[in-house]
């Protein structure tokens, strides 16, 4: 079941990132907490802010990325990143991160909703994530939307493995 977004944040906006954008992005990866930084990086003290943050504005057949914006303020990214070689991949990988500030109000399932909307659109046929088996939110969101089935453990970390063949049209309407 998907969540509804009824108490998404007035002004919410949600839009593709833009070269433009970097410095947002960099300022939000920067805005979270050391348990936040943990489980969207796997370490405590990411070096690479500032390279991860215009990787993800790269606009090209091999990256997409949406930002949530609420009030010009961006509080929240899905990204992915092709894991093919050559610019018509069909495999890719993604992350997600929302501003604590921000979170219980569907703007991660939404982003990610998009995410695999507009990766079907682009000829993607199959994501995969890296989630830490604690990072609790990540894994509620992956529920919502149905795609537990998906998901096997390995140790700490979870692999999420969606064909999006698999995946109901509806599941991925872009929300």
């Amino acid at each position: 079941m998907v969540s509804t977004f009824s108490r998404s944040p007035a002004g919410l906006v949600v839009r593709p990132l833009r070269t433009a954008d970097h410095e947002a992005v960099r300022r939000l990866h920067e805005r979270l907490n050391a348990y936040d930084t943990y489980m969207r990086f796997f370490t405590v003290c990411p070096a690479h802010l500032a390279a991860l943050a215009e990787a993800i504005c790269v606009a090209d057949p091999r990256h997409y990325a949406l930002g949530a914006f609420v009030d010009g303020t961006l509080v929240g990214v899905a990204n992915y990143v092709a894991l093919d070689a050559g610019d018509a991949s069909e495999e890719v990988e993604f992350a997600l991160v929302v501003d604590d500030d921000y979170r219980m109000h569907g703007i991660g399932t939404m982003l990610l909703t998009r995410l695999a909307a507009a990766a079907r659109q682009r000829g993607v046929t199959r994501m995969r994530a890296e989630i830490l088996a604690q990072n609790a939110m990540v894994l509620q969101v992956i529920r919502d939307l149905g795609w537990s089935a998906a998901l096997h453990r390995d140790r700490a970390e979870m692999h999420l493995d969606l064909d999006l063949g698999d995946v109901p049209s509806s599941a991925v309407a872009g929300g």
